[in-house]
């Protein structure tokens, strides 16, 4: 099947395979952790008044948001007002899954390099177990670059080919999904310091059988 197929494949089955209890799950909700930090930075705090103060709405953009699984979770930890959400995915059998779930949000049909809605920078972009899909890996960090705001951040997570194990694991997930690059975490870093300023990586999981799961954190 072609890559599109695939993921239209799998979009009803998405929310209930294996990979969420053991990668999918454990990522989000590092992310949502990571996000709930940021709202206390002072990249993402007014300062027109005396002292930093918590900025009121975030502007999210979720690369390659699958059903929409992050989206639900932001709702839970921050409330729906707090934070302004776009979901962007190539699978239109995707996005149909996460706008029955969640009517109220926006969701966009496009890949990393196509066309986006006219939006204003973001203050934070994920890009979750999405990037190894990408044709080139160079072009798509330079477009989410652009798109954040000065001090905005990138949240990319990935399995990484750090050891032998990781590569063989790897290897098989191929038989499954479309064809990925599944760059090691220093060659994600030297990709990504041209672009960011401020480099950061946490494990995500140590369950057995899972390869070297990673959570990028790029400040802008």
């Amino acid at each position: 099947m072609k890559k599109q197929e695939i993921w239209d494949f799998w979009a009803k089955f998405y929310d209930r395979l294996w990979l969420q209890r053991v990668s999918l799950q454990p990522t989000r909700a590092l992310v949502c952790e990571k996000i709930l930090a940021l709202r206390h930075l002072p990249a993402f705090s007014d300062t027109s008044d005396k002292g930093a103060k918590e900025v009121s709405q975030l502007k999210i953009l979720d690369m390659g948001c699958g059903t929409g699984q992050l989206y639900g979770d932001l709702i839970q930890q921050l409330g729906k007002e707090r934070f302004y959400y776009l979901g962007v995915d190539s699978s239109g059998a995707m996005l149909e899954q996460a706008l029955q779930k969640f009517p109220q949000a926006d969701f966009f049909q496009s890949d990393v390099m196509g066309v986006m809605p006219d939006q204003e920078f973001f203050d934070l972009i994920v890009c979750s177990h999405s990037f190894p899909y990408f044709p080139d890996g160079k072009a798509a960090l330079e477009r989410m670059a652009m798109m954040l705001k000065p001090g905005g951040q990138l949240l990319l997570s990935q399995a990484c080919t750090n050891n032998r194990y990781d590569a063989i694991i790897l290897k098989l997930t191929e038989f499954t999904t479309s064809k990925a690059i599944y760059r090691s975490s220093q060659e994600m870093t030297e990709l990504a310091a041209p672009l960011f300023r401020k480099l950061q990586s946490f494990r995500i999981s140590e369950k057995f059988l899972v390869p070297s799961l990673l959570l990028f954190q790029w400040v802008k």
